[in-house]
């Protein structure tokens, strides 16, 4: 009663291959994409945008789907519950765990469109209320994924409506970079030196394109062999530009 969600925000977060699966699930059973999967990536981004294109939903009342499948539906479900019950505070952000291509970000965009947190389409963003509610935060995990962060994320603001999308949102971008696994996949050094270059590229692209802000959201855990340390050092440590007093 004291310290409910009134003084607290909670974030949603699902690993990349749980929403391609709920994804696929939905364009098999509306007879749009038999086999999403197997689709190459230019296959999926073609696919994706052209539903976020159309105002129409993609789940079909009364057919059965897989009980996975039905556990993601209650989570979206049970966010918009919880946002229009105790305010937009409530839930902030959508963290993409495992985050390796522009598709993973798109199928959680029309993720949130089948449940009513995307108001508009890709088609509608010159009018303002062409908007997605929360922020969608890719997490780079691997030393692969940190160092092609900047080409996904560059790749995913050059389609078509996403960078207007964006503005229409609150014009900022969440990046989570992931220190623990990145240390284990490639050690402490190399992984220290692919997040500095990952968020200066990242920096860099924000602060000459788009007209949106860029706020990296360090997953540091919570000890030195997870990718931890002493905060305060590491706060003095981020590379120039790159906090920007956030």
């Amino acid at each position: 009663e004291v310290f409910g969600f009134h003084m607290a925000t909670t974030d949603l977060r699902q690993s990349s291959d749980r929403h391609e699966a709920t994804v696929a699930e939905l364009l098999a059973v509306a007879r749009i994409e038999s086999d999403y999967s197997r689709l190459d990536e230019v296959a999926r981004r073609n696919v994706l945008t052209a539903q976020l294109r159309d105002p129409r939903p993609l789940r079909i009342h009364g057919r059965a789907y897989s009980a996975d499948a039905e556990k993601e539906f209650a989570i979206f479900a049970k966010a918009r519950e919880l946002r229009a019950k105790f305010g937009p505070d409530t839930i902030r952000h959508y963290i993409i765990s495992h985050t390796e291509s522009v598709s993973d970000l798109l199928e959680v965009l029309l993720l949130l469109k089948e449940f009513g947190m995307m108001r508009g389409t890709l088609s509608d963003v010159d009018r303002a209320e062409a908007r997605v509610d929360l922020v969608i935060s890719p997490l780079f995990e691997t030393i692969e994924d940190l160092r092609g962060a900047e080409t996904i994320m560059r790749d995913f603001y050059a389609l078509p409506g996403i960078v207007e999308l964006l503005r229409n949102s609150g014009g900022v971008q969440d990046v989570m970079l992931g220190y623990s696994d990145s240390n284990k996949d490639g050690g402490y050094f190399t992984s220290t030196w692919e997040l500095y270059r990952a968020s200066t590229a990242l920096a860099k692209m924000f602060d000459a394109e788009h007209g949106v802000r860029l706020r990296l959201f360090h997953g540091r855990g919570g000890t030195v062999g997870r990718g931890g340390g002493p905060s305060y050092q590491a706060i003095l440590a981020q590379p120039s530009g790159t906090v920007n007093g956030q």
